[in-house]
């Protein structure tokens, strides 16, 4: 297949992918706003998907008579852009899975509690609900796991575990779609699953992951991950109690390709740094760590990933003939919410290139995140220690 034509077809398949952008619509009404004409339909394209009965949004936001005694709080929450939960800064991408809110969708939500969230004329939009064709998105998995029933309490800090995975596979498996299926949206947050290091159960690189509102992971046409023979995995979970007791059965769906159907191995190239090492107290410790590219590729996504106490992470790339190009900022990093920020089209990065990745820490008592302010935090895969992980995933340019 002719180059130009595999890196067409990649763009195409990578914008479509994955997740899917909320439609183009019109521009609200900034003069007086309705929920039935302006509000409503923000709030079912953004919004709702975890805002409704069963998810693990806190309130429902599909009816006026849900969202009305919440017109205040949600207008701050927008105001502050702290919903719905996008950090990626302006001026980067464009991201094909983009849920952020434009200045005239927030200032729609702000004037209309401000103007006593007024209702509207006529009937309200019926919040569209995605087809589901079976149990599983892309039909029969090749490969199914459920994990053992784990009981929430109704109460409590957050809890977090990595559950080992024994795949028992004898052959080199190529992984064309993945799916997370939660068991309890409620309690369980998010869900990372990682390919586990050779005989070993620790962490060595990201294969899917799982947040409220994510689709399931079908890769571009003609790149698969790959998890060879005798590899295992490892499921890492959120839970966050909700108030109820809850048991959470999460379970994972693997749909395999054929090896001849493969052309580009879709890579995750984790860009980290284990040394860091952040005193107690420290309000702004910063570290950064760095890859060389080894081949020309074709970048589709980046992860941040720290815990509690990461504060602010730029991706960027140093290219051969020295030039330097931004890639990805995020100055409000968030634990709580694991992205992937999936590129509309492909960046193209020569080998040679170093990417680099720069984080900050806040290990202060201003940070009402951090477990414990008084100790030094080192490298760790527990929650309470800390990582700096820029996670960048591609394919191979050239096939």
């Amino acid at each position: 297949m002719p180059q130009a034509i595999r890196v067409t077809r990649l763009a195409a398949a990578a914008a479509a992918v994955l997740f899917l952008a909320p439609p183009v619509t019109a521009g609200p009404n900034l003069d007086q706003p309705t929920f039935v004409d302006d509000v409503a339909p923000i709030l079912h394209a953004n919004c709702v998907s975890c805002h409704q009965p069963d998810e693990i949004g806190p309130m429902s936001l599909r009816t006026y008579r849900e969202v009305r005694p919440w017109a205040r709080s949600i207008a701050r929450a927008v105001e502050n852009r702290d919903m719905p939960p996008w950090d990626a800064d302006p001026g980067y991408g464009p991201w094909s899975n983009d849920i952020s809110l434009n200045d005239d969708e927030i200032a729609a939500i702000t004037l209309w509690a401000a103007n006593g969230a007024p209702r509207g004329e006529g009937d309200e939009p019926v919040q569209e609900q995605p087809e589901t064709v079976g149990e599983w998105a892309f039909g029969e998995p090749d490969w199914v796991f459920e994990f053992d029933p784990y009981e929430v309490a109704p109460e409590g800090e957050d809890e977090f575990r990595d559950v080992p995975i024994t795949t028992g596979f004898e052959e080199d498996r190529w992984i064309r779609a993945i799916e997370v299926q939660p068991g309890d949206r409620k309690v369980l947050h998010h869900f990372i699953l990682w390919r586990a290091a050779e005989g070993a159960f620790y962490q060595e690189s990201w294969m899917a992951a799982w947040t409220a509102g994510a689709k399931p992971y079908r890769f571009p046409a003609g790149s698969a991950r790959l998890l060879q023979k005798g590899r295992n995995l490892i499921g890492d979970f959120h839970y966050h109690p909700s108030g109820e007791a809850a048991t959470d059965s999460t379970r994972i769906g693997l749909w395999f390709a054929n090896p001849d159907e493969v052309e580009q191995e879709l890579v995750t190239l984790p860009v980290w740094n284990a040394g860091i090492n952040i005193p107690a107290g420290d309000p702004n410790y910063e570290a950064e760590a760095s890859r060389v590219l080894e081949e020309d590729v074709l970048v589709l996504a980046f992860t941040p990933h720290m815990h509690y106490r990461g504060k602010t992470m730029f991706f960027s790339a140093e290219l051969p003939d020295g030039s330097t190009r931004d890639l990805l900022g995020v100055s409000r990093y968030d634990f709580n919410w694991q992205t992937t920020y999936q590129l509309s089209e492909p960046i193209r990065l020569p080998a040679g290139t170093r990417v680099r990745v720069k984080a900050s820490f806040d290990n202060s008592a201003g940070n009402p995140s951090n477990p414990d302010p008084t100790v030094d935090v080192k490298w760790g895969l527990e929650s309470t220690d800390e990582m700096l992980n820029g996670l960048v995933d591609y394919v191979a340019a050239d096939n």
